[in-house]
């Protein structure tokens, strides 16, 4: 695992908590490479520690929930076992739970 992913996982675990979301690009802020959002996506899709390391909370910038390594299925239920409500794969209320 490299330092990069390392540092994602950390400060996702860190600063998003349950019944919030992040966007790929605003965790790529976090962690100091506001340009990395592809490498935040890559490291959310290698994350070895889900749930505990919780990869469903990174979405696209647009609201939508954007892949995931398994089902999205997965996605959509551990999302809305947080309270994070979801419609034809779009959060619902984005504007509210996303941390910018």
């Amino acid at each position: 695992m490299t330092k990069f992913q390392q540092r994602c996982y950390q400060i996702l675990k860190a600063e998003v908590p349950k019944g919030h979301v992040i966007t790929y690009g605003g965790l790529a802020k976090l962690i100091g490479h506001p340009n990395a959002y592809r490498a935040v996506g890559s490291a959310m899709n290698k994350n070895p520690f889900a749930p505990e390391v919780p990869c469903h909370r990174v979405v696209k910038a647009n609201g939508e929930l954007g892949s995931f390594a398994d089902d999205i299925g997965v996605k959509i239920k551990r999302s809305k076992a947080e309270g994070v409500e979801v419609k034809n794969g779009n959060i619902i209320n984005f504007q509210h739970i996303c941390i910018r």
